[in-house]
């Protein structure tokens, strides 16, 4: 008798045969539709693009082509600005692909945007940690730690990515960066300037190395960045000119009598010769200095009284004296420390302190004005502390 019948062993190859060639053709499938997906997305047609993706990636679950489909995914949300949802998607893709680096650097560097420097900083670890060799993922977590403030482990990171990509200027940026957020500009500027000779055209080295020259207070070298930038018409520019602003003292500009006191008048001045109101015993005037700076001040603590204080020239502090070192006689007028009271005017940037001088009983006092000191030690509007080679004025001196 014939038999017509196949055997167990012939009926799973053929079974499996025709598995093969189905999956073979869904994943050809799959690369088509991807394709077009592509197409799409680079047509800015992002909710179809996001639509073939996800076919694409149904299609051939667990394949390279459903992987660049979630990353496609989430681009394309995040084009959208749709970011909760890109996070979904690369969460969803982790869950399929745990071990795969680039989702979970995706997702730290939507974090960082988001300000989360927390999971951004366990993401891009994660990242790390399936791929040493990510240089990208490696600069990322450099750039985590120092947003966290861990600066040794920052630079520990960006020394890699100098091994990885000695020719990229990434890793020496990164360097210089946390160079100077630990304080140490000297390697900063080696490290930054590094980066520069390695790309020139890397723009946001120009700008943290010219912020370090101004941290330093060599500013005649943080505008010569400044000049580079202008020079390549950059948009960076800008973002340098401004911290250069914020990172000089202020100084006093200029000084002028805004209410009547002649600072140029000297020792044994008749209070009465400042103003008529004066020639009367016991009469007071309400004097005032106007003061220019070269900044943007903060409005608080410039009008507040307790920040000037006026006082008698001495050698030590302001190299002259009051009265030219003779001891003040008991006619001496007496101008009170703290003013009346400070106005500010923000367009100008000009302070004008208001002031009392007294007659006394006997319409004999007298004054030096040459010799009265105004000095101001409070802030400006970025909070910098005043340049003491300009934070004071007086008659014989200028400003000092």
């Amino acid at each position: 008798m014939i038999s017509y019948g196949i055997s167990s062993d012939g009926i799973d190859a053929l079974f499996g045969a025709t598995l093969a060639n189905t999956q073979a053709n869904f994943d050809n499938l799959s690369s088509t539709v991807l394709g077009q997906g592509i197409d799409f997305f680079q047509a800015g047609k992002y909710d179809q693009a996001i639509n073939a993706f996800r076919r694409s990636a149904a299609l051939s679950p667990f394949s390279d082509n459903a992987a660049k489909s979630y990353d496609y995914i989430g681009q394309a949300y995040l084009r959208q600005d749709n970011t909760d949802q890109a996070v979904k998607t690369y969460q969803e893709a982790i869950r399929i692909y745990p071990n795969r680096p680039e989702f979970h650097r995706a997702l730290g560097d939507i974090y960082m945007r988001q300000e989360n420097s927390e999971d951004a900083l366990k993401a891009y670890e994660t990242a790390v940690k399936f791929d040493g060799e990510d240089a990208e993922a490696r600069y990322s977590l450099g750039q985590a730690y120092l947003t966290a403030g861990e600066t040794l482990k920052a630079k520990e990171q960006f020394s890699k990515v100098v091994q990885l990509t000695p020719t990229s200027a990434a890793g020496y940026y990164g360097l210089g960066q946390a160079a100077r957020a630990s304080g140490e500009m000297d390697e900063a500027v080696t490290q930054l300037t590094r980066a520069i000779r390695v790309n020139r055209n890397f723009e946001i080295a120009y700008i943290e190395l010219g912020s370090a020259y101004a941290d330093m207070g060599d500013f005649q070298k943080a505008q010569d960045q400044l000049a580079i930038l202008t020079v390549k018409n950059s948009d960076k520019a800008t973002e340098l000119q401004n911290y250069i602003a914020q990172a000089a003292q202020p100084q006093m500009l200029t000084a002028t009598s805004a209410g009547g006191f002649n600072a140029g008048l000297g020792p044994q001045t008749d209070v009465a010769d400042l103003s008529s109101t004066l020639e009367t015993a016991g009469n007071a005037k309400l004097f005032s200095m106007s003061f220019a700076f070269t900044k943007d001040m903060d409005e608080g603590s410039i009008t507040d009284p307790y920040n000037w204080k006026i006082s008698r020239a001495t050698i030590r502090d302001n190299g002259g004296v009051y009265n030219y070192g003779l001891t003040p006689s008991s006619k001496e007028a007496v101008i009170l420390p703290k003013p009346a009271y400070v106005t500010y005017n923000t367009e100008t940037n000009t302070a004008t302190v208001y002031f009392w001088i007294s007659q006394n009983a006997t319409a004999d006092a007298t004054i030096d004005p040459e010799h009265i000191v105004f000095k101001f030690s409070g802030t400006d509007a970025y909070g910098k502390a005043m340049d003491p080679s300009a934070d004071e004025y007086s008659g014989f001196r200028g400003i000092a």
